[in-house]
């Protein structure tokens, strides 16, 4: 007997920020009650994990990863039981609930980090956090916000030391050597699972400990502390996602996801390559990014963004390499000018220059490869963005509902919204938003909601084996998705040019191909198939008979 696959093997994660999405009361920003209602849109949709950013407490100086309080809700979404109220509803739909968990860091204004400063050196307060007299300590960790901090250390007047922030100045990090802050940590994990969430996804899980002469990234005591993680959470005797952060190459990423530590990581470098692909109009790297990727952990345990909360992250050359980020940055010039810290500050369909030939591309790709898609909210719809807006603030702004006023986000007045809805020509809430969509057979919603069915209905692209073909089109990405019971042939043009091309498809020669997404018919496989691409188009096809049970 086939032993059961984890719940989340294959599923589609749906990202949302909650003061983001729907406003349920009315005072100009979303909450729980909001999004409990719009549960039955998101299951039309077809997602079935829905991934939420921080809820906790915070003074709100970062997009609420800057928390006050791991085991509370930021009154401005509800409470504790409006929490658990949305919880129950969102499983009575089939769907799983994953956190964003902060590990790294809290608020400067969290009560841990107010006695510490106030606390002796040396006492059990002041250990909470990293503090140092020099601060040059740990001088090969790059600054990741590079735009808003020239250090990693801030002095601080009351404890007269510096304390380590790898992120803002005001999100001091946690001092993983201290027992009590791991025990600590665990324990709000304890909390959230006892009241009924599905996972964790965990925020910056690289920078948890340091060590002189290194970037402070993925140290064998991280590794440590995840493994005693993993065991805590297994020792609830449920199915629960943990889905790591690691903004890092395959092979720092990698041993995350080894059996005793993460069910599941982010594979950034496979985003970038997905982006040099469109922007350069050519496929080899994007192929050898794959196989990397599949030899480093193979099946569906990577999980694969286009956009998220954050800027498109290229890193400092750490992640890719130095040729990858300047062809993103000259094949994607509509980025050009929204450069933040190490990344494109810029929503997907803006990024694109509003292209929905190169959007049903990327999100055919992230459909059909190995791994759990994670969908951006508004992304469905093609949502502009708002540059000019603080920080990473351009891409979270309200969800585009309906033609009326705030894009029925809230009924508030215009001062009190949270952030204000797209005006941006081609990007107009009135225009661009699910009521309207919903309304259009070609839309980019019904689109999304289509290719979100056939996935559903195929096994083979949930969690079948990936096998990379060989292509003679530069510009032309082929491969497979198996099962023992069904073939999917994917080939996908990365180009703004129509490609033809033959693909040797004689290990099948005779079977039936069948399109999937209208079931057309095309000639049975053999050594020389042909196949014809419009630009920046791509086909799944079903090779032979499915199996019954399949």
């Amino acid at each position: 007997m086939t032993p059961a696959l984890p719940w989340w093997s294959g599923t589609v994660i749906y990202q949302l920020i909650v003061r983001s999405y729907s406003d349920g009361n009315g005072d100009g920003t979303g909450d729980f009650k909001g999004l409990a209602a719009r549960l039955p849109y998101l299951r039309w949709l077809g997602v079935n994990t829905l991934w939420l950013t921080p809820i906790y407490p915070s003074p709100l100086r970062d997009g609420g990863y800057d928390i006050t309080d791991f085991t509370g809700i930021h009154p401005d979404l509800g409470d504790l039981s409006s929490f658990h109220r949305f919880l129950t509803a969102a499983h009575s739909q089939g769907m799983r609930v994953i956190l964003d968990l902060v590990l790294n860091h809290t608020s400067d204004l969290h009560p841990w980090f107010q006695r510490a400063r106030w606390a002796p050196k040396g006492s059990p307060e002041r250990d909470v956090y990293v503090w140092s007299d020099d601060p040059k300590r740990y001088a090969e960790a790059p600054v990741l916000f590079r735009h808003f901090e020239a250090s990693n250390w801030e002095w601080d007047p009351v404890a007269e030391q510096y304390y380590l922030h790898r992120f803002l100045r005001h999100q001091p990090d946690l001092n993983y050597e201290n027992p009590w802050v791991q025990d600590t940590m665990l324990e709000v994990v304890d909390f959230w699972l006892d009241r009924g969430v599905d996972g964790f996804r965990l925020d910056a899980v690289p920078f948890l400990f340091e060590s002189e002469g290194t970037r402070c990234e993925g140290l064998p005591e991280t590794h440590a502390f995840l493994k005693r993680l993993r065991e805590r959470v297994d020792a609830h005797g449920r199915d629960v996602l943990l889905l790591g952060e690691a903004i890092q190459p395959v092979e720092e990423a990698a041993p995350y996801l080894a059996d005793d530590e993460l069910h599941g990581a982010f594979n950034f470098v496979l985003t970038a390559h997905l982006f040099a692909a469109i922007a350069s109009g050519r496929t080899q790297q994007l192929g050898e990014c794959l196989m990397q990727a599949e030899q480093a952990v193979s099946g569906p345990r990577w999980a694969l963004p286009l956009r998220n909360h954050d800027e498109l992250w290229l890193g400092d050359g750490h992640l890719i390499s130095d040729d990858v980020i300047q062809t993103i940055r000259v094949g994607l010039p509509q980025g050009q000018g929204h450069w933040l810290n190490w990344g494109i500050n810029r929503r997907l369909a803006p990024l694109l220059n509003g292209d929905p030939r190169s959007n049903r591309l990327l999100h055919g790709l992230l459909y059909s490869l190995p791994g759990m898609p994670c969908l951006y909210y508004g992304d469905e719809l093609g949502m502009g963005d708002w540059p000019g807006l603080r920080d990473r603030d351009p891409n979270r702004t309200p969800m585009a509902w309906t033609p009326a006023r705030n894009g029925g986000f809230s009924t508030a007045p215009d001062p009190l919204l949270v952030l204000p809805p797209i005006t941006a020509p081609g990007y107009d809430y009135r225009v661009v938003n699910v009521e309207v969509q919903k309304q259009l057979p070609g839309s980019l919603l019904n689109w999304h909601r289509r290719m979100l069915t056939c996935r559903r209905l195929l096994p083979a692209l949930r969690h079948g084996s990936f096998r990379l073909l060989h292509s003679p089109h530069p510009g032309v990405l082929v491969y497979l998705r198996c099962t023992e019971a069904m073939t999917v042939l994917v080939a996908a043009n990365v180009t703004a040019a129509g490609a033809s091309l033959s693909l040797d498809l004689s290990e099948w020669a005779g079977q039936r191909t069948r399109e999937v997404m209208w079931g057309c018919e095309f000639p049975p496989a053999s050594p020389e198939w042909f196949v014809n691409l419009p630009p920046y188009g791509f086909n799944w096809w079903l090779i032979g008979e499915v199996d019954a049970e399949a």
